[in-house]
């Protein structure tokens, strides 16, 4: 009983923060966007005008991500607590709600310390190239996660997660930085471990996001979504299509319509017996592709079973073991920022971003109806035809924050359950089976995705 009720006070503080987080950060971007150019500035050729449009995308991330941090570290807490059975933050604020915005103001206010002997410069460095990265990996995925809203189409870019892969692969620079630059011998050891794990584990990592664009012919993160929307049988994590219209397939043949449905089953399946195989080979090589990203984003940033850089028990606290208040903030920060990141990349890249996941014969027609009719309403302001939101980015948005909390809580789930690798139990984890076995999978879908026809354009439903 005692359980349920940290359930209840679990989900109350979600739902809170949720709102606190995503109203004001919509509505600067729509303020800084959309209200100034269009009703202050007026003059599209005025040079302010792309100015403030070009500022929406770092001004929304910059807004998000310290608030986000927040709310994550009283998610993991609260998470934390529920797997132990315990009663988790309950004490600043009602239920424990500003308990991590205390500990923010109280970090802020840290006396901040330089040790003896420390390189000044690379210590003082070294959080910010450990952070910045962060901020700017995430801007490209605003346009896949809003549905391409026009806020955000500035950052739509052809090569989205390639962007995304050489930006978060910086901030073990960082890590190294701090360790070495910190004049301890702990620390200095902790940097050495990142710098080792990163690039074990960034190989997999890496080959499972290229698995997916071969599958989508695409580097672009917002074309990459789109082509999974439709509902379950259109996702990516299914063989990159590979089931793509067999939703429809079976509703032809039962409305009795076989001859269609023998059209769309050849545009399907070109080789037939052979293209099944494949499609089938498809669908176990992207669950694996999908279960070694979770391994490799975990292990990238540095999360339970993977924290050997920090490893309390070992390190004292690794790489930041000698840093204090606002510069030990920002490794804080940043960690959960990557948490959020590689959350947001694993629904876009395989659980279909915002796309609904129920199957679309199952929602016909009454979600059509439900949308354009309740959709409407969520439109607070018109002017121009520019609203502050719509159901084609409230829907989408509503997946996409769903889906990526999922994430940060099956994380929040390993942390609570799973104890810590070894050293060489890592590097050997890494070397010698997760870097073979990615390869190979590779190599299979790159020879089975010849027998399936997933061509890029493929409407909903399978017809060519």
């Amino acid at each position: 009983m005692g359980n349920t009720a940290e359930v209840f006070k679990f989900v109350k503080m979600s739902t809170i923060w949720l709102f606190f987080i995503f109203i004001p950060v919509w509505g600067a971007a729509w303020i800084v966007g959309i209200f100034i150019p269009y009703f202050l500035i007026k003059d599209t050729s005025n040079i302010l005008f792309d100015a403030f449009q070009a500022i929406v995308p770092i001004l929304s991330v910059l807004v998000f991500i310290p608030i986000n941090a927040m709310f994550m570290v009283l998610f993991e807490r609260r998470g934390l607590a529920l797997f132990t059975v315990r009663s988790g933050p309950n004490r600043v604020g009602p239920d424990g709600l500003f308990q991590t915005a205390a500990d923010a103001v109280k970090l802020l206010f840290k006396e901040d310390i330089t040790p003896k002997g420390a390189d000044l410069i690379m210590f003082t460095l070294a959080p910010i190239i450990f952070f910045a990265p962060s901020v700017f990996a995430a801007i490209p995925l605003l346009a896949a996660v809003t549905n391409d809203n026009q806020l955000f189409h500035i950052v739509n870019l052809p090569t989205g997660i390639f962007y995304v892969l050489a930006a978060s692969s910086v901030p073990v620079v960082g890590i190294v930085m701090g360790g070495w630059a910190s004049n301890n011998k702990y620390s200095l050891v902790g940097g050495l471990r990142s710098a080792a794990q990163a690039i074990s584990y960034e190989i997999p990592l890496v080959l499972s996001l290229i698995s997916i664009c071969m599958m989508a012919k695409s580097l672009d993160v917002v074309q990459i979504a789109n082509q999974q929307a439709g509902g379950i049988f259109d996702w990516n994590i299914f063989g990159g299509g590979a089931l793509r219209g067999i939703d429809k397939f079976i509703a032809l043949n039962l409305t009795g319509n076989h001859i269609e449905a023998k059209a769309l089953f050849d545009a399907a399946y070109p080789a037939g017996a052979l293209s099944i195989v494949a499609a089938i080979v498809l669908i176990v090589c992207t669950i694996i592709m999908f279960a070694l990203y979770l391994t490799g984003a975990c292990a990238e940033i540095n999360r339970i079973p993977f924290d050997l850089p920090e490893a309390e028990s070992e390190l004292v606290s690794g790489y930041n073991t000698e840093y204090s208040g606002i510069k030990f903030a920002i490794f804080f920060l940043a960690e959960f920022t990557n948490l959020f990141i590689v959350s947001s990349i694993a629904v876009v890249m395989f659980m279909g971003g915002g796309g609904n996941p129920i199957p679309a014969w199952l929602l016909d027609p009454w979600w059509n109806n439900f949308s354009s009719t309740v959709g409407p309403s969520f439109d607070f302001l018109t002017a121009k035809g520019l609203m502050l939101v719509d159901e084609h980015t409230l829907f989408p948005a509503l997946w996409v924050i769903a889906k990526t909390y999922a994430f940060v809580f099956f994380a929040v789930l390993i942390r609570g359950t799973l104890p810590r690798f070894r050293i060489d139990q890592l590097m050997d984890f890494g070397w010698k089976r997760l870097i073979p076995l990615s390869l190979i999978v590779f190599l299979v879908m790159a020879f089975a995705r010849v027998l399936v026809n997933v061509h890029v354009g493929l409407p909903v439903g399978g017809v060519p």
